[in-house]
């Protein structure tokens, strides 16, 4: 009893929600595997925004047929206490006609090993899901809107908002409150240091990242976080976060040079409620501030979340995103809706999504680039 109860516990931490995986036999009981296969087919279509962007060169409607997300993942337990989890992913495959390059090479997504000491308390180490928000965590495979919230997060040289670490994810307190935080490489010098460019953090001092959550109502075990979860379960909870790394944000203009420290802070609220006669609402927001230091891009406020309710298989849905930089330079703004029908749950969906999106500009001057998404996802 003892063992099978480890066994679900570990599952339970590693579980995204996800209802459908492929178990693979492993030829002995201690260790246990599974396969899952994911799919993001788009057509994208945009037109206006600044003359001659990338998106849309001449100004008018374009095209774009690609693969916006393609993963494998493999993920199981071994010798009752170790979990283990590894994402590969090929984002954006196609677009823009670019099969190679950095758009379409797989890559890994997440990688690490996970040891649960006691119960509901997981230690895991390796390539990970950085903490800040419960939006900067969401499972792009599972969200109500098209995107997640990826556009306003600007943490230092990571690669998805990922980096290596070792992290402690856990619920205490009757499941009530849930910690997630550890420290991470975070940025440093990764190329020799020149005679007119100092060095990136010169200590190579960590990046220390953590979240706080309180649980109103139920509580989230996923290593990432759907937007909705057509469950049947009701959650509720509010959290904040933040980021620290001294020496890893923008370039000081003093002579000589060095850099000056980061940090980011967050607070967020998500609610998802199951109605009768299969409805659900489900919404979520946070609020963020980014400082690398005084006259910097990256340094300013933002704010992003999307709110939708879904009745049986139909699912609208609006969502923003928007951030305010302090020099004005480099802020951006999206405001998007649409609707979702979901065959089956987040394995099975169709999404179809319209879009205002201003992207590093000056809000106020630069036009707004117009597109209209189609995706199907499928995911077993």
């Amino acid at each position: 009893m003892t063992r099978t109860r480890n066994l679900i516990l570990v599952a339970g931490l590693l579980a995204s929600s996800q209802a459908f995986a492929i178990k693979v036999e492993t030829g002995t009981p201690d260790v246990s595997l599974n396969i899952n296969l994911q799919l993001q087919a788009r057509y994208e279509g945009d037109w206006d925004g600044a003359p001659y962007a990338l998106s849309s060169p001449s100004g008018h409607y374009n095209h774009d047929f690609f693969i916006r997300r393609a993963r494998l993942i493999t993920s199981g337990i071994a010798y009752k206490y170790f979990s283990f989890y590894m994402m590969l992913d090929s984002p954006r495959f196609g677009s823009r006609g670019n099969y190679g390059g950095s758009t379409g090479t797989e890559f890994v997504q997440d990688l690490f090993v996970g040891y649960v000491p006691v119960a509901d308390v997981n230690i895991e180490a390796g390539f990970l899901y950085m903490p800040l928000s419960r939006g900067s965590l969401a499972s792009n495979t599972q969200v109500q809107a098209v995107e997640g919230p990826g556009d306003i997060l600007f943490y230092p040289l990571s690669r998805g908002s990922r980096e290596t670490g070792v992290q402690l994810r856990g619920l205490f307190l009757d499941r009530r409150i849930l910690i997630r935080g550890g420290v991470y490489e975070g940025n440093r010098q990764v190329t020799a240091a020149t005679g007119t460019t100092p060095p990136i953090n010169p200590q190579g001092t960590p990046e220390v990242a953590g979240m706080v959550r309180y649980n109103f109502v139920g509580e989230e075990t996923g290593y990432s976080y759907p937007g909705i979860y057509m469950d049947g379960k009701t959650r509720i909870n509010i959290g904040v976060g933040g980021q620290y790394q001294p020496k890893a944000g923008g370039r000081t203009a003093t002579t000589g040079g060095t850099y000056y420290d980061y940090s980011a802070l967050a607070a967020d609220a998500f609610v998802d409620l199951a109605l009768a006669d299969d409805m659900e609402f489900a919404t979520g927001f946070g609020a963020y501030r980014w400082d690398w230091g005084p006259n910097q891009n990256n340094t300013g406020n933002a704010m992003g979340g999307e709110i939708g309710f879904r009745v049986g298989q139909i699912n609208p849905q609006v969502n923003i995103l928007w951030f305010n930089s302090d020099t004005k330079r480099f802020s951006s703004f999206r405001a998007a809706g649409g609707v979702n029908y979901y065959f089956v749950k987040h394995n099975a969906k169709l999404q179809l999504e319209f879009a205002s999106n201003v992207p590093n500009g000056v809000i106020e001057k630069t036009p707004s680039q117009k597109s209209v998404v189609l995706q199907a996802q499928a995911a077993f």
